[in-house]
């Protein structure tokens, strides 16, 4: 997961340094463009992990999850795969933006299982999607959204999610306007 990681962020750096040049002036009608870059950015990592498996086969099977945001003149991008999250504070209720590609999230949304026997299920940390692993085609959830002035934006693991209740995260994001302090109260608690 570490190569992974490391791999899958400088390659998106480096892909999106150069796309990211035309996102300054981005108007409402390029989001779609906008999209399309980030997913190709994560489809470039995907493909970087299988190059450098075939050379190194001690990490076949290496992979990551990533959840990113990219805002600009008020508008909000993410792309993600796996089961880190991406919430929106606004209006001050807490949202999650994006979905849990695990297992047991996917037997939540069929109905199979209820939404609290998953905390406690052994498959929760089966995810299903990610960037790299055994196979090649990330499948990348993509948002786009308008912002609004007091909104915040949280990208996080899900060693924060399992370990704090959402109304407890809500409730800090509310209180704390320093998003050092906030991100330093959650990992607190």
């Amino acid at each position: 997961g570490e190569v992974a990681s490391s791999l899958t962020v400088t390659t998106i750096e480096d892909f999106l340094l150069n796309t990211l040049k035309r996102f300054a002036n981005l108007e409402a009608s390029e989001k779609q463009a906008a999209l399309r870059d980030l997913q190709s950015a994560l489809f470039h990592a995907d493909s970087r992990i299988f190059e450098e498996t075939a050379t190194h086969p001690e990490w076949r099977g290496m992979g990551t999850t990533l959840t990113m945001a990219f805002a600009v003149n008020w508008r909000l991008f993410v792309a993600h795969a796996g089961d880190s999250r991406c919430y929106l504070q606004s209006g001050g209720q807490l949202q999650q933006l994006t979905q849990d590609h695990t297992v047991t999230a996917e037997m939540v949304r069929k109905g199979i299982i209820s939404p609290q026997s998953q905390a406690k299920h052994p498959w929760r940390h089966v995810v299903t999607n990610i960037v790299g692993g055994n196979e090649p085609g990330v499948l990348v959830e993509l948002h786009s959204l308008d912002l609004h002035a007091d909104d915040v934006i949280l990208l996080c693991s899900d060693g924060l999610t399992e370990m704090v209740p959402e109304e407890q995260i809500a409730a800090i994001l509310q209180e704390k306007n320093d998003p050092q302090h906030a991100c330093e109260r959650l990992v607190s608690d």
